[in-house]
Formats: C-alpha cells, structure tokens, sequence
C-alpha cells in the first residue's frame, strides 16, 4: 500500500501544474490490459450489442451516463482493436490520466510508461509540448562492469547518492535500471533550450556512471511505479520520495556559463545568421561524397553490436541519424529512407518498414548531429570508436594521429616511414638484382602493381638521396640491433623482420653504389 501511495504521490509532484487543458500520454500495450471493472464493461457491451443504446444499457446496470460511456469507450480501446500492433500512445487529460495509472498499478500491467512532460494536444511530440516537468537520469549502470553485479538500490545508496548535487524528488528502481527524478515548478516549452542544456550538463557529470543519452528527450516516457518490467518480471518500485521545491533556474546554477556570456552568445550567433541578401542557395549534393564513411561506420556499429548480441535500445536512433545526415548531405528524402531500410536489413532483429519510414523520421530543416552528439545518442563505447573511422572523439582522433606520427626512438623514423623505406628496398632488390617483373613484384609483396612502378620512378629519380636514406637506416639498425634499449623498444616479431630485411637493404643499397658510382658514406 505504501508503495501505491509514493507512486500516486510522485506523479502527481511530476504533474502538479497540470490543468484540464493539458494532456499526459501512457504508453503501453493496450490489448493486453486489463480493466478493473471488466465484468461492467463487458456486460454493458453484451447489452449494447443486442440493440440498447449506452444510456439505457447503462441506467439497467445502475450506471450513470458519464460511466456508461468511459467504459464503453474503454472497453472498445482495448479489445475492439483492429491494430495489429496495440502498443502505442494515449494522451489524458489529469482526472482520466490518474484513474488510467491506478487500474495499470492495479492490474500489475507489464511495461507501461508516462511522460514526464505534458502536451496541448493528444499526440506526443516536440512541437506539441506545453510543460516542461522535471529531468530524469536514467542510468543503465548494469551495462558497466564495474557496477553490474549491484542492484538498483545498493547502486544509489553505494555509488551515486554521494554524487548527487541536489535531493531528488524521486527515486525508482526501474525493475532493471535506475531513475533520478528531479520535478520542479512546471515552465513553458519556451525553457526547451535551458531545459536540455542542463540535461546535457548532468550526462557529462554522470556518463562514466552509465547515464543513458538516448533518454533525454522532452517527449521522454518512463516506467509507471507500481507497473511490471517484462523483461526481469519485477515491479517498478519508487525507492525514495521527496516533496521537493525546485525551478528550473536552480538547476541553471550549475551551468559553466554567466548569463552575459550568453547574452554574448546569443548577439554573435544572431549576426551570424544574417546573410546577404544576394546570396545563393547552397548545392548540398557536393556534401554526397562524404556520407560514405558516416553510413560505413553506421554499418560497422551495427556488426559490432551484433556479435555482441544488442539488438534493442539503439536501433531507431541510429536509423534515424543515417536518415538525418543523409538529407544533410544532399540525398532526397526517398533515397534516405532507401539506406535506412539496408541498415536497418543489418539488425538481429529488424524493424518493420512502418516503423523505419514513421519513426525513425527526422523533422524538417533539421541541422545534422555533430559527430560527438551522435556519439552520445547511440552510446558509442571507447572500444567501439576505436574500430570507426569517423565516429570518433576527438581526442581519441588526437592520439592515434599521435601515435602514427611518433617515430622510433633509436631509428629515428615513424613506422610508416619504415615501411616505406624497406619496401623500396625490396623492390629495388627485386626488380635490379634478382630481374623480376613489376606484376611478379606486387603478387610477392601482396600490393599493387602502380605502388611498385611509383617506387622504381622515386628511385630513379632520386638516386642519391634514396642512397642517404638507406645508408643512414641501414647504419642505425647495425648499432643498435644488439642494444638492451633496442630489444625493450621494439616487439620481437618485429626485430626479426628487420633482421631478416637487412640482407634485402644491403643488396639493395651494393646494386645502387655500383650502378650510380657513389660511395656508401
């Protein structure tokens, strides 16, 4: 009971500023409920069925007219429903909104959620948000390692409650995951900006925590209290309630920006966004070019995610985001859904066609994610941006590139630069000493027939200076090839592959002396 009465409570703090003219939508498998009055409801439609209106059907089960028609109304939602699919949105209004929530409690119903934010009208989107409600932080902390042999409670009181800034006003063991939920005094839809900016301020402080990015939208939906998660057979249970005070400014607080830093902000952003009047339309179809190694990565992300046997949580994401940055890049509209469709043939379980070309579509005149936000909506791990060209933090780009350029302590060249030079010796060998064809080269050395004539012209070319080079490596190999230092430095494989090139590079470079008539130093 204790339980019911915190899940009443925290909605309703959820929804306090919540009028008559405002709606809520549940989202749940409707065919599957059960109504808490399903004897009434199924003899009033038995009674309608032989020929009675409502009303009389009603007045003979001592119903009144308004409850006559709620149930009837209900009965038909859940069991007159042509759909197939029957797991979809219904939009309240508060009176109706909170009977709904009590007879899903009631009935113990499996996987049903609210939205945290209300609507002017009765279908849940962006553009039809009139209050904005409270954040809540999701975390998939069973996903870390470090944190999955902890359940949702021992999580909170172990690991995040210290973290915690600000007391929660509630929080729910999701039956798998955990919920922070911070409700404060309703604001317009107007306070959408401020609103996720601190949202993304608290994913930045909680991410290495497992906070999930894709539950950051105004339109969110989570877990009823009191409800059943599917996929544990737990109930979604409120582990803490707390009559809070708050208002969205107070969260505004913790942002690293003074209120004249945007006030900056805003006045240089506004004269960026006037143009010239002659200015003309941009030929987006230059951009093709480059969607090639975003939609590569998208393809490899999903291989990834295959093996490793994930198959739910990302997938609309993802294909939304290839249809996004496909519009950006210049493709029409039919060509975008067209890709999504060959990503989405990727998936352990595909999406239905519906679902790729309705949900999965992205709003119009809509600016394409930056590469770090795409990053955080499809929760792209550190091994995973590793393995991609493209989808990579910068910083991770920053290192490799780093790396690729740092050259060997003793030999004094990157290793790019090694693999040049003793391949243009190899070549040299083959091609002056040993008489073999350009094609027979490039199938010995497993590369292309163009790199092969590419380094005989360099050689040619630039004979003295290919001497130099070799001489100075060749020379820097001999010293130090017994060294201590040499042997800690480079791997083992790789100090007997240059052991083995010596013989090539000394053959290489005798042929070279005698043929150019220079001396070896």
């Amino acid at each position: 009971m204790a339980a019911y009465v915190n899940s009443i409570k925290l909605l309703k703090k959820i929804h306090e500023g919540m009028d008559d003219s405002c709606f809520t939508s549940i989202l749940t498998d409707w065919k599957q409920s059960k109504l808490t009055e399903e004897n009434a409801a199924q003899d009033l439609f038995d009674l309608m069925c032989s020929g009675l209106s409502a009303e009389a059907a009603g007045a003979s089960l001592d119903l009144d007219q308004e409850k006559a028609h709620s149930l009837i109304h209900e009965y038909k939602a859940r069991y007159c429903n042509n759909y197939e699919k029957t797991f979809y949105d219904r939009l309240f209004n508060p009176a109706k909104f909170y009977q709904q929530v009590t007879e899903l409690i009631t009935t113990k119903q499996p996987d049903a959620y609210f939205s945290i934010n209300s609507f002017y009208n009765t279908k849940r989107k962006n553009e039809n948000v009139r209050h904005i409600n409270a954040f809540v932080l999701d975390f998939d902390f069973y996903k870390i390692s470090k944190y999955e042999s902890m359940d949702a409670k021992a999580f909170y009181h172990q690991v995040l409650k210290k973290k915690l800034c600000y007391q929660p006003t509630g929080v729910i063991d999701s039956g798998k995951g955990l919920y922070i939920v911070y409700a404060f005094k309703h604001c317009s839809y107007h306070m959408d900006r401020l609103y996720h900016a601190v949202w993304k301020h608290f994913y930045n402080e909680f991410e290495k925590y497992g906070m999930d990015p894709a539950a950051m939208l105004t339109t969110q939906v989570i877990r009823i209290p009191g409800t059943i998660n599917s996929k544990t057979n737990k109930i979604v249970n409120v582990l803490e309630f707390n009559d809070t005070d708050y208002e969205i400014q107070d969260f505004a607080m913790q942002l690293p920006w003074s209120q004249e830093q945007v006030k900056e902000h805003r006045k240089d952003k506004l004269l960026k966004l006037k143009l010239p009047k002659n200015k003309t339309h941009k030929d987006y179809s230059k951009r093709k070019i480059y969607f090639k190694q975003y939609y590569e990565d998208l393809k490899k992300l999903i291989r990834i995610r295959n093996k490793n046997n994930k198959n739910e949580g990302y997938r609309e994401q993802l294909l939304y985001i290839c249809r996004e940055r496909a519009c950006w890049m210049g493709f029409t509209i039919d060509e975008s859904v067209k890709l999504a469709h060959q990503l989405n043939e990727m998936f352990n379980l595909p999406l239905t066609e519906r679902e790729v070309e309705q949900n999965c579509k992205p709003s119009d005149n809509r600016l394409a994610c930056s590469i770090d936000t795409i990053i955080e909506k499809l929760g792209i791990s550190f091994d995973e941006q590793l393995q991609l060209k493209v989808l990579k933090r910068r910083y991770i780009k920053k290192s490799l590139y780093a790396k690729h350029k740092r050259k060997h302590p003793l030999l004094n060249l990157t290793d790019k630069q090694q693999a040049l030079m003793e391949r243009r010796a190899k070549v040299c060998e083959l091609k002056n000493v040993k008489h073999l064809k350009n094609s027979e080269i490039a199938d010995r050395l497993g590369i292309d027939k163009s790199t092969i004539t590419r380094d005989l012209q360099y050689i040619k070319t630039h004979p003295h200076q290919f001497i130099r080079k070799l001489t100075d490596y060749i020379n820097a190999l001999e010293k130090h090839k017994n060294s201590d230092l040499f042997r800690r430095k480079t791997l083992y494989e790789r100090q007997k592959q240059l052991l083995k090139w010596l013989k090539s590079g000394y053959t290489a470079l005798e042929y070279l002396v005698r043929e150019i008539g220079v001396a070896k130093n």
